[in-house]
């Protein structure tokens, strides 16, 4: 009787195995650091590597020329990612500033999209989100306002937010 080689007991797994094994490292790395479709309801917040659902509350997200983009679990990790892009895994084309088309908040309050580049930013409230401190994104600066007057904290737009905020409120 003639016994099978290992390879020919391995080889029809094999054809099957390698590839899929590849697949899922490939996917489980992040891919081009969480850039995803721009009509993607799903993604990898690059900053914590959480799964994100762009219907979440806290769901922030950084649009793109190229018709992608970046989700975040919490205005906080978009910040963290905006102020320092060169410390994630993502291409030279998403480090670029030049190259956003729009970046998402969700407001605090109503939970509804807003322009941060248009939004108020409430930080270090004594609220906090549900990941811990964050910065508290507002469409009417006049609510954020009152948030303020009720809850603390300073109230800033997006390019007064710098790296050193981030980093005292992501500790």
């Amino acid at each position: 009787m003639v016994r099978p080689t290992s390879w020919q007991l391995v080889g029809p797994f094999a054809t099957i195995l390698l590839p899929l094994a590849f697949l899922l490292f490939t996917f489980s790395c992040g891919g081009r650091g969480g850039v995803v479709p721009d009509t993607a309801a799903f993604g990898p917040c690059p900053v914590c590597r959480m799964q994100v659902k762009a219907s979440d509350d806290w769901a922030a997200e950084i649009y793109f020329n190229d018709q992608t983009k970046l989700m975040f679990e919490s205005p906080g990790d978009m910040l963290t990612f905006y102020l320092s892009p060169e410390r994630y895994g993502v291409d030279d084309v998403h480090k670029d500033r030049a190259n956003i088309r729009k970046i998402s908040v969700k407001d605090y309050q109503t939970k509804q999209p807003v322009d941060a580049r248009q939004a108020k930013f409430v930080f270090k409230s004594n609220v906090e989100g549900p990941m811990g401190p964050d910065f508290l994104p507002f469409a009417k600066k006049e609510e954020a306002e009152a948030f303020v007057a009720a809850n603390g904290g300073t109230l800033l737009s997006l390019d007064e937010i710098t790296s050193s905020m981030v980093r005292e409120v992501r500790k």
